[in-house]
């Protein structure tokens, strides 16, 4: 996973316990910090948005923990989706020397970013430390829905990994034939789950109260 910390961003937060978040310097946002201690069993971790272009550095306590560790799995699983699509098409075929370093092809993927406006091998993180944050996003929204997270997390975290996993294909916005295919079902069978799994988050009281 990269490190998330070399990257631009356009706010930087800090939490306190209670879960509000104030704005500070990008200096105070990666400070160091002390490891876990015995009254203190939580690392520190952050959450990490780089398209909305702010970084908020969360609160020592069991939401905040929670919150971090989602967000990492959450940036793993894109950075692992990107890396399969962008894959070399040569990669294990006939027309592959193996020798990825020399390469002259190694650029030609299986998808085209006609948005892109450059790229470095020297270093890969250009691109997204020039990257301008959408202005429009509504910052103090994002981080006035901590608490919405926190009750979506602890319902995702009392599902079973195969409901995460659809979960996570739903949320990505995944057809329901590759949905279908991941899971070795019909697409009847999809909407069943589907369905399934809504149900289950709209039974949790806690989930369910934020929607009032």
């Amino acid at each position: 996973m990269k490190n998330y910390q070399r990257l631009y961003y356009q706010h930087y937060y800090a939490q306190n316990p209670d879960g509000e978040c104030v704005s500070v310097t990008r200096r105070e946002c990666f400070a160091l910090t002390t490891p876990p201690t015995a009254d203190n069993l939580y690392p520190q971790r952050w959450h990490y948005d780089p398209e909305a272009g702010y970084v908020i550095r969360l609160a020592r306590t069991k939401t905040g923990d929670d919150l971090g560790k989602r967000n990492a799995a959450d940036l793993k699983s894109e950075e692992r989706a990107r890396d399969r699509k962008y894959r070399c098409v040569w990669k294990g075929t006939k027309n592959c020397d193996q020798n990825c370093a020399r390469c002259n092809r190694r650029h030609i993927s299986r998808t085209v970013e006609l948005d892109k406006s450059w790229g470095n091998d020297n270093d890969p993180d250009l691109q997204r430390r020039f990257d301008i944050a959408d202005e429009a996003a509504d910052i103090e929204a994002i981080v006035a829905d901590g608490e919405m997270l926190a009750a979506l997390i602890a319902s995702l975290d009392k599902l079973s990994e195969d409901d995460r996993e659809l979960w996570t294909l739903l949320r990505d916005k995944a057809k329901k034939q590759e949905i279908a295919d991941h899971f070795n079902l019909t697409l009847d069978g999809v909407r069943y789950r589907e369905k399934r799994l809504f149900a289950k988050l709209r039974a949790d009281k806690t989930l369910s109260a934020l929607f009032v």
